[in-house]
């Protein structure tokens, strides 16, 4: 691999990233409890089915959550998950997931570090009694190996069925394994897909490639459509390592998967990893609204688009962002007609928690307007809803965690 350091692109995003995680080492030094939640670097944020939000995050190898009642901040209760002692990835594209059903059943999803840089197994856990106790963790990934799985992305529905998806580098320890040459493998890693049913007894993920050639190391967005088919939206590797965002849409239940569609067109040549995922939402029409990251010779910034043919057909990307101002790392959600997109901007060294709205299904776009900053470091922001409400959930180690309704 080209050595980072003479790639201007990859200088420009890596120092971003550098920016935006500057203190990410330092905020473990904190002298502060575990219970606090200002120690973590990440928080997964997301509402149960009774209305009462569950935030996640790692400490010292263990997982602990807040439940605020009814999202009520201000009635918060503590819970170790006492099932769990191991290293946990937790940072910007790869960090704890967090799902539920509609029975009290409670589903949780990371990547446990292995002893090899760039090697993790997908784990899992999951309660039955509404968080009062955990399962021990199971691994995900059936091949065994000292291997990249990671950035794992996870959907859960009203049954408890739960399903899967993560990148996947096990065609390289394998070809190791048999002593083949692994500089002639495709680049990249692959896409793997599995799924369970834990409140049926069914702990055994059984899985399947989806598509390879995919980077390596950027977020993987993850949602299911009105058919309950799963789709999939992530950066592949194209061409002399021009990374795009591509889009699948699939049935579970057939062997076969169709050829991926092509979403963005921006021409970023990068041999490195932008460390930039997109974001996925499908409404009740099945229109597939999708925001990006790219600094490409024909794209530059954040980009929103959306298909109303699952990627076949794309509408002309809008700008979002200030470019000039390294607006970066996007997440959108639609709630009903309304599109939000949430970015962060660099202004004069401080992060800049920025927000978009669309009350028209994404045809158009209110003004941008400013929510918040850190004085410290920052995670990436993310769109959550809790039925017609939406929020904003966006981590400021050592300063408190920004969660406002929008």
């Amino acid at each position: 691999m080209v050595n980072i350091r003479k790639n201007i692109l990859l200088i420009a995003t890596l120092a971003f990233t550098a920016a935006t995680g500057a203190h990410e080492k330092d905020s473990n030094k904190v002298d502060c409890k575990v219970a606090d939640i200002k120690c973590a670097k990440t928080i997964t944020s997301a509402f149960s089915p009774q209305g009462d939000l569950w935030r996640v995050w790692s400490f010292n190898n263990k997982l602990y959550a807040t439940i605020s009642a009814k999202g009520d901040l201000k009635k918060n209760r503590l819970i170790t998950i006492k099932t769990v002692d191991e290293k946990i990835s937790s940072r910007g594209e790869n960090r704890p997931k967090i799902g539920f059903d509609t029975n009290e059943g409670v589903y949780i999803s990371w990547a446990k570090k292995r002893e090899k840089r760039f090697t993790a197994d997908i784990r899992f856990i999951y309660s039955l009694d509404g968080g009062k106790s955990f399962s021990k963790p199971i691994t995900v990934n059936d091949d065994g190996l000292l291997a990249g799985h990671s950035f794992n992305e996870m959907q859960v529905n009203e049954k408890g069925e739960v399903s899967l998806i993560w990148l996947d580098s096990r065609h390289k320890a394998l070809a190791k394994k048999s002593n083949k040459d692994v500089s002639r493998l495709k680049p990249g890693s692959s896409i793997y897909f599995a799924s369970a049913k834990p409140s049926k007894g069914d702990t055994e993920f059984r899985n399947k490639e989806l598509v390879n050639q995919t980077c390596q190391c950027c977020r993987l967005a993850f949602t299911q459509n009105k058919d309950n088919e799963y789709s999939v939206f992530w950066r592949q590797i194209y061409a002399e390592n021009t990374r795009e965002f591509a889009l699948l849409t699939f049935d579970k239940s057939k062997s076969k998967v169709s050829e991926p569609k092509r979403i963005s067109y921006d021409e970023w040549k990068i041999n490195g990893c932008p460390h930039q995922g997109g974001a996925l939402s499908i409404d009740s029409k099945t229109r597939y609204h999708m925001a990006w990251f790219n600094q490409g010779e024909k794209g530059k910034g954040i980009f929103y688009s959306y298909s109303d043919d699952k990627g076949n057909t794309v509408r002309m990307p809008t700008a979002v962002g200030n470019n000039a101002k390294n607006a970066a790392h996007p997440h959108m959600l639609h709630t009903g007609t309304r599109v939000d997109i949430v970015w962060v901007e660099i202004n004069e060294g401080r992060q800049e928690l920025w927000h978009q709205k669309s009350d028209d299904r994404g045809t158009s776009f209110g003004e941008a307007k400013l929510l918040a900053t850190a004085t410290t470091s920052a995670d990436r922001p993310f769109v959550v809803n809790n039925n017609s409400n939406v929020f904003v959930s966006w981590q400021r180690p050592k300063q408190n965690h920004f969660f406002k309704a929008l």
